[in-house]
């Protein structure tokens, strides 16, 4: 018998490898096997019952400070196990207590923004409890450098605060009272550019606060950062109404400050194009009168 044509092969492998498709789109193909980047998956690391009795409050404190940096390195590049960062906290926390030593509440701090930043949103939940947790610090004008760093972590320097929106405006207004440095007016730039409308009913206040800052500060970086987060309420919430006298009383004891003169003219034209532009130019008569 002689061979069937080249051609006639050709069409039946074509007819072939198009049903193959066809049956792959539905997932009527044979299985694929496992890829690579499922084999290479990494494993859960178990945190240990001899891990956690080094932790427990039975042990000097000393060891569970060391401990608890080597849990830190951990909790960054491994992924942990279910139930794990519950049972790690549960054995640590008593050491945030206020007659705690420094030392202690500063290595339990750090631990809480190494699990936020290594195990992500494997958190789910827990992220609003830790996030209780620095709320509701004592004492709360200690430790605040190590505090604001947590915060950063659990929100994303003020971009995601999933599980965070109901309290998230209070925690702003007490945390100005007690630690308004340029490191969180960072934060709040972004809190105002991502989150505006759970801030909405603390705008007022925020403003006002801020203006207090620049208008009382010396320190040019503080300055910079505040005309930062007036410009984002500008730009993405909305201006109050009783908060423009001293927004623009402010702006103009800062523009004659040389290094932020543009700034302030650029943010005086950006509050002009808004529906507060006919009173902004309405309250700078009045002052100047």
């Amino acid at each position: 018998m002689s061979c069937p044509p080249t051609s006639t092969m050709n069409k039946q492998q074509s007819k072939e490898s198009l049903k193959d498709k066809v049956k792959g789109m539905f997932g009527l193909g044979p299985s694929r096997p496992p890829s690579k980047q499922t084999e290479s998956k990494p494993s859960e690391f178990i945190i240990t019952n001899e891990i956690l009795k080094e932790l427990s409050p039975d042990c000097a404190l000393h060891t569970r400070i060391r401990v608890i940096h080597h849990v830190c390195e951990l909790a960054k590049s491994k992924k942990f196990e279910e139930n794990a960062v519950e049972a790690l906290w549960n054995t640590v926390g008593d050491m945030l207590q206020s007659e705690q030593p420094a030392e202690a509440r500063h290595a339990v701090l750090q631990l809480l923004r190494a699990i936020v930043q290594g195990q992500g949103d494997r958190l789910g939940p827990l992220r609003a409890y830790f996030f209780k947790i620095i709320r509701e610090y004592h004492p709360c004008n200690e430790d605040l450098a190590d505090r604001l760093e947590v915060f950063k972590a659990l929100t994303e320097n003020g971009k995601d605060i999933t599980y965070l929106e109901e309290d998230i405006a209070r925690f702003v207004l007490i945390w100005m009272d007690v630690g308004l440095t340029a490191d969180f007016l960072h934060v709040l730039v972004n809190l105002v550019k991502f989150n505006s409308c759970y801030l909405d009913q603390n705008v007022s206040h925020m403003v006002q606060k801020i203006c207090l800052l620049c208008n009382l500060t010396t320190c040019s970086t503080d300055i910079e950062v505040a005309l930062q987060v007036l410009d984002a309420v500008v730009c993405y919430n909305c201006l109050p109404s009783d908060s423009l006298p001293g927004f623009i009383i402010t702006l103009c004891r800062t523009v004659n400050v040389k290094e932020f003169c543009e700034s302030c003219w650029k943010l005086m034209r950006k509050v002009l194009g808004t529906h507060l532009g006919h009173s902004a130019i309405y309250t700078m008569c009045r002052i100047m009168e």
